[in-house]
């Protein structure tokens, strides 16, 4: 079912699941969201390909049934079949109580009762103590009962001290601290009385005080049914989403319509978690399962994909048009009392399951503490951050990067309507380079260029590989070398070719490298992710250089309406399934391409890009959005040698089969593009 053999050696991998809640059968009864018949389906899916992964372990972080203690003759009735349904998928999970399993913690405004002892005592019978821990290799995992904090019932305290003592007794071990309540959501000050999603002080003060004292790798909530991520002190925070539903109200964070069911099924954030412990880090994968009710067919693997920190060889860029996060005050995030403050961390997120390498964003945004903050956790999650300003001789660039640092890996610099940098823009390039030690970036802005069907014309940022020569000539003449330049791709021409060209004529003397920068000009998303597909592809000619894709978010609302990565509800669109998928099997390890890297191909339609590299030859298949819009078998396209297998992924969804042609047929649709075949040559 799934195909791990791009991802680096881990030590161990285990699966976590939160909110997996088991729904009894309604038969025809009416329901407050017709999307609950589907959660039993959905969880079982889930499952399955948990233990498909064949983990060294699962935790389920909470709420295992959507029936509550309080309806206790339905609550113990789904509690059993629950358990059944885990047993029958192959699952035997350590458990972690959640309030759909004990009760709710005691706020009065909670819509449930709070833990009561009967329950408590019932729920120790079933599962063991709600509180343990337990090792596995060097690593030390602590499972907490979240909804006994702030408590009467004296298994509260008890559960105090035996943590206290169990952390001293471990110091030395990595530690990892499960619970289903999260500390808070947006920060350690929020208010808690009529919050639904968060813990209360004194025991979220005693809690956290503890994470840092410990240095606690990980820290892991669920709850919530949106996904949010934090850095608190050494320790990475997440609050995991859940494989059947998201939480009504959450929708607010995005500019979009709500998704269905005022925002309950969200299918596209639907998933579970492969934790892939390593050496020095715990990789987070997200699962998708976008809501499945069916497994994939046999004949398919799901690929699994490397992320950001560990796929150095990348070039994969994004330029951020819009803030890396938002932040909105939910009303009544069903069942709270109060506006909860929430972050859209999506972006953020989206950036570390792509294994995006490089995020240009404006400086403005790092002299801005919330956004520096949030782009901080990026950086140390693997990504390179550069900062763009536009050059004015009334700025005081180099106190605003003074300003910036530690936080910023380069600098780009663009300069309006001139493609040379001035006297003065040179004297600052060199006091960043020499003084700061910063790599700096080079783009010009040209102004009022006309644009087809646009009324008004638009401004280009960056050279035409034409420009760049020149502009090597002059800085050479200046004495003065430059990092980086931005090229600006022609979408009406194709991408490799102008990649290309750039690769012909480099390397230049006072440029060590040209970067390209893509923005998606259509709305059409099949269309996007064969251009993306094709750029990404091309840029393995050119090592150390980089390609930023724009917008990241759907844009909307402004002159220039087009899709981006992300659509307006922050989900991934085809295009950046393929990036993701694309980038994995292309940059774990850097390709050594041949001396003639690059044949194009067109037929009825249809083009083929091939790149040969020392290890395979790969081929990339796009169809082109104006063509007639006919299947093709693959024999047209590419030819095997006697007995040779393919690998072929379907980039856009990030699945891959593999095929002997001398077995069976492959028949590709246009729908199904862009393709990668692996050990292929053009026929």
């Amino acid at each position: 079912m799934f195909n791990k053999s791009f991802l680096p050696k881990a030590l161990f991998e285990f699966v976590i699941i939160s909110d997996s809640h088991y729904m009894l059968d309604p038969g025809g009864a009416s329901l407050e969201f017709e999307n609950r018949r589907k959660q039993s389906v959905r969880r079982e899916i889930a499952l399955r390909m948990a233990a498909a992964l064949a983990p060294a372990f699962v935790l389920h972080n909470g709420d295992m049934v959507q029936e509550y203690p309080d309806n206790s003759e339905r609550f113990y009735t789904s509690m059993d079949e629950s358990l059944e349904q885990m047993r029958t998928c192959g699952v035997e999970p350590y458990y972690v109580a959640g309030n759909h399993d004990v009760g709710d913690k005691p706020d009065p405004t909670a819509p449930a009762s709070h833990v009561s002892r009967g329950v408590l005592d019932w729920y120790h019978c079933q599962f063991g103590n709600s509180w343990y821990s337990f090792d596995q290799g060097d690593c030390h995992f602590v499972v907490l009962n979240s909804q006994i904090m702030n408590g009467t019932l004296p298994d509260a305290a008890e559960q105090e001290a035996w943590v206290e003592r169990d952390l001293a007794e471990h110091a030395k071990k990595r530690l990892f601290l499960l619970l289903h309540m999260p500390p808070y959501l947006f920060d350690e000050a929020e208010s808690s009385m009529g919050h639904y999603d968060n813990i209360a002080n004194p025991a979220r003060t005693w809690l956290l005080d503890l994470v840092r004292v410990y240095k606690v790798e990980m820290l892991l909530a669920g709850h919530v049914h949106f996904a949010f991520f934090d850095h608190l002190a050494e320790t990475r925070y997440a609050v995991l989403a859940s494989p059947v539903f998201t939480r009504p109200g959450f929708s607010c964070l995005f500019a979009g319509p709500a998704p269905p069911e005022r925002g309950r099924d969200d299918a596209a954030k639907f998933g579970f978690y492969l934790m892939r412990v390593r050496a020095d880090k715990t990789d987070i994968h997200f699962i998708r399962t976008a809501g499945a009710e069916k497994l994939l067919p046999n004949r398919e693997e799901q690929l699994l994909t490397r992320v950001s920190g560990t796929l150095p060889q990348s070039p994969l860029g994004l330029t951020l048009s819009q803030p890396l996060a938002t932040v909105a005050e939910i009303p009544r995030a069903w069942p709270a009392a109060i506006r909860e403050k929430v972050r859209n961390d999506y972006p953020l997120l989206t950036c570390m399951e792509m294994g995006v390498g490089y995020v240009r964003a404006p400086l403005t945004d790092f002299h801005d503490t919330f956004q520096r903050e949030r782009l901080g956790i990026l950086r140390k999650e693997g990504v390179k951050l550069d900062a763009v300003v536009i050059f004015s001789e009334e700025l005081d660039i180099l106190e605003a990067v003074h300003q910036a640092p530690p936080s910023i890996d380069g600098l780009e610099i663009q300069i309006v309507e001139t493609l040379y940098p001035s006297e003065k823009c040179i004297e600052v390039i060199k006091a960043l380079q020499e003084d700061f030690g910063v790599s700096v970036t080079l783009s010009p802005i040209i102004c009022r260029e006309p644009t087809s069907g646009k009324q008004f014309p638009r401004f280009r940022l960056g050279y035409t590989p034409q420009e760049i020569p020149a502009l090597a000539q002059f800085l050479a003449e200046n004495g003065i070398a430059i990092d980086r330049v931005i090229c600006k791709v022609n979408n009406d021409e194709s991408l490799c070719d102008q990649i290309g060209e750039i690769a012909k004529i480099t390397p230049f003397s006072h440029i060590s490298n040209v970067d390209f920068s893509l923005e998606f000009s259509a709305t059409n998303d099949q269309t996007n992710a064969n251009r993306a597909a094709e750029g990404l592809l091309s840029m393995a000619i050119l090592p150390g250089s980089r390609i930023y894709f724009e917008p990241f978010s759907d844009l909307d609302r402004t002159m220039d309406v087009t899709h981006g990565l992300l659509d307006t509800l922050c989900n991934p669109r085809p295009t950046s399934r393929a990036l993701q998928a694309l980038n994995t099997v292309m940059y774990s390890q850097l390709p050594k391409v041949s001396a003639d890297p690059i044949r194009l191909k067109k037929l009825n339609g249809w083009k083929t890009i091939q790149l040969s590299t020392d290890a395979s030859t790969y081929t990339l298949v796009v169809h082109e959005a104006s063509a007639v819009d006919s299947g093709i078998n693959i024999e047209a396209l590419v030819e095997v040698g006697e007995g040779e297998s393919l690998r072929i992924y379907q980039l856009s969804t990030l699945t891959l089969q593999s095929v002997n042609l001398h077995e069976a047929s492959v028949y590709l649709t246009p729908a199904q593009t862009p393709i990668l075949v692996e050990n292929a040559t053009i026929s």
